[in-house]
């Protein structure tokens, strides 16, 4: 399946850490060398030009930056060819140790290679049989395939994946973390009124905050009874009971009162191993604490600082629980602000290039994938549901959720074809009947001059009958043909013994604060945002593990291209990951969590979120001591992913 140049073309990868770096070449790899006093090592060379002119990727040890990664140089063969021998040279034993990894390593890329082309092979074999000339489809491909023909932008689909391929990995390294709601009614969007009320509706909850009170993040359920929608939010003292009106407001009772959390100030950092803002004489970012220590140090502008000072370390602001009486609720989401769910979607799925797609109704909507047995299926987005017949056949429509009675009634506005599914107590969907329905399907055919789609038709007729929560799209159904799926399998175990709340593997304990400062009535950039401690760095653990990016793409950059365009490498660099965490946790509505209990020692740090419209990683050292530890995190320790 193709999707739009910018996003999903297939780019060859340079330099493989893989079975290529048994190719015979004249340079030791991975094998430490001491030069002019400095350990180098030769993490990998470019395989496809062996020439004087070809390219080494080559690690410093002694010079490590200010987000925790050591330094890397790229160097030509005929460089280190010239430099090595002058150098000291590894023993017999770390060169014997480091080709017995080169060839663990090839062994199991050339079993993992077999094993994806049988299982090509295999896919490639049944499909063939079926459609004849079409190409083979992974389960995660043909999900895509169906988004596209159903004519939910190409962005809109890539966004999902990418959040989709993110929350995959969270939940297999924190399963609490990415804990999904079962499908049904849910609420979107943000409503403001007075005395500074705000809710934000984020996935799993929502965020509230009124009067002087700062965001704070509840869980919430909707209730169809008594000729009324109620929304209760679980928020102390006391439950907060809201009504949703027919013309989209959200009103409540008041004065009550409600406890929250206020900043109560803003605390300076005490160093910790964040840049300074000079640099060594190589041009090496320092840290506080190595210009605390007396390191040789010179400014932006190559002039040596003398006595200079580790006082600018980031800090971050602090909070205390506060109750506050705030005025009855008349909140609307007109005028309101975008709410931090939009922006960290839309920021997905226009970072590599894509239209954000129609805007989320405010209101009440609907999640997951409702299925009957006929093979009749509805997959419920934020801003359309797709009616499906069979694997392929499907198309998507606007939809509107209308309180009706004691239930939900959700219109769906297909021009030829409306339908009206009744949402029952027992969380099925009724359609209201039991006759045919003729599903509007595409197949993509190729693309145009400006890049876009082309289609043909691809109708299907499939009976209505009650549809039931689904984890997946029927397999079957319909008149038309429909491709046989075949699964990936399930991705690699993590293989690491994870620390957690009810069994913590040591006694350091890790708390992040975000060094974002608060304002008012604006959910904190981190909020919600996962925490990981790991083995090694994320970006050595994809690498390690295999995974390498395209010439002029950024590790991070690429693994998220490659989960886009659902490449094997997207799960091979997930495994690999999953194999380093040792930790994780979900910060709350201000940035801050806890991680559970570790064994003392060094651990990497690592979290992506975005800001101002921006995505960044931070990605550094931490060395935790038995006991209570502490770190910041604003833009300073902060790196965009570019």
């Amino acid at each position: 399946m193709k999707i739009r140049a910018a996003v999903c073309s297939i780019l060859v990868l340079f330099g493989l850490f893989s079975a290529a770096t048994t190719v015979a070449q004249d340079l030791q790899q991975h094998v430490t060398y001491v030069c002019n006093g400095q350990r180098l090592f030769i993490e990998n060379c470019n395989i496809r030009d062996l020439s004087d002119a070809g390219t080494c990727y080559v690690g410093h040890p002694d010079h490590v930056l200010s987000n925790g990664l050591m330094a890397y140089t790229t160097e030509t063969r005929a460089t280190l060819k010239k430099l090595l021998p002058t150098c000291k040279q590894p023993s017999a034993d770390e060169i014997a140790r480091a080709k017995a990894f080169d060839k663990k390593v090839a062994d199991r890329q050339a079993a993992a290679e077999k094993k994806a082309n049988d299982e090509n092979d295999a896919i490639e074999a049944r499909a063939q049989t079926v459609i004849t000339g079409r190409k083979p489809q992974t389960a995660d491909e043909r999900a895509m395939n169906r988004c596209i023909t159903s004519g939910r932008l190409p962005a809109t689909c890539t966004g999902n994946s990418l959040l989709g391929a993110f929350s995959q990995m969270v939940s297999q390294v924190l399963p609490s973390a990415a804990k999904e709601a079962p499908p049904g009614p849910t609420m979107a969007g943000v409503f403001e009124g007075a005395g500074h009320w705000r809710l934000d509706f984020i996935d799993g909850g929502v965020l509230v905050n009124c009067s002087f009170l700062s965001p704070d993040q509840h869980s919430y359920t909707i209730e169809f009874k008594s000729n009324r929608t109620a929304l209760i939010i679980d928020t102390t003292p006391k439950p907060l009971v809201l009504a949703l009106r027919a013309d989209g407001t959200i009103v409540g009772p008041g004065p009550l009162q409600i406890d929250g959390v206020v900043a109560t100030g803003y605390t300076k950092g005490d160093g910790g191993s964040y840049s300074s803002g000079y640099k060594d004489q190589y041009g090496m970012s320092l840290s506080n604490d190595q210009v605390a220590a007396g390191a040789t140090a010179y400014d932006s502008s190559g002039h040596k600082v003398y006595g200079a000072s580790a006082s600018s370390a980031p800090g971050h602001a602090t909070f205390s629980s506060k109750r506050a009486t705030c005025p009855a609720l008349n909140l609307s989401s007109k005028g309101a602000g975008v709410g931090v769910q939009t922006m960290q979607t839309d920021l997905l799925k226009t970072m590599f290039g894509g239209d954000k797609g129609p805007p989320t109704p405010p209101g009440i909507r609907m999640h997951g994938i409702f299925a009957a047995s006929t093979g009749f299926s509805v997959q419920f987005f934020p801003e359309s549901a797709i009616l499906g017949c069979g694997p392929d056949a499907a198309r998507a429509y606007p939809y509107t959720v209308v309180a009706n009675g004691t239930q939900a009634v959700i219109q769906i506005n297909a021009p030829d074809h409306p339908l009206t599914l009744a949402f029952r107590p027992d969380g099925s969907l009724d359609p209201g009947g039991s006759g045919p329905y003729q599903v509007h399907g595409r197949t993509v055919t190729g693309q145009n001059n400006d890049g876009d789609f082309t289609f043909a038709p691809l109708e299907q007729t499939c009976n209505l009958a009650l549809l039931t929560p689904s984890k997946t799209i029927p397999s079957a159904g319909g008149t038309a043909a429909a491709m046989i799926a075949s699964a990936n399998g399930a991705p690699s175990g993590r293989g690491t013994a994870m620390s957690t709340a009810s069994a913590p593997t040591g006694t350091a304990v890790l708390s992040v604060a975000s060094g974002f400062p608060p304002q008012p009535g604006v959910a904190n950039p981190l909020a919600g945002h996962t925490y990981i401690l790991m083995k090694q760095s994320f970006e050595a653990a994809l690498t390690g593990g295999g995974f390498q990016p395209p010439p002029g793409t950024s590790i991070i950059k690429g693994y998220l291209t490659a989960c886009a365009n659902h490449q094997p490498a997207c799960q091979q660099g997930m495994a690999a990951a999953n194999s380093s965490t040792v930790a994780g946790v979900r910060a709350d509505a201000n940035g801050k969590a806890q991680l559970p209990a570790l064994p003392a020692g060094t651990y990497y740090f690592f979290c992506l979120g975005g800001y101002n419209k921006q995505l960044f990683k931070w990605n550094f050292t931490v060395e935790l001591k038995a006991g209570a530890n502490s770190i910041t995190l604003d833009q300073r320790n902060a790196v965009p992913v570019n």
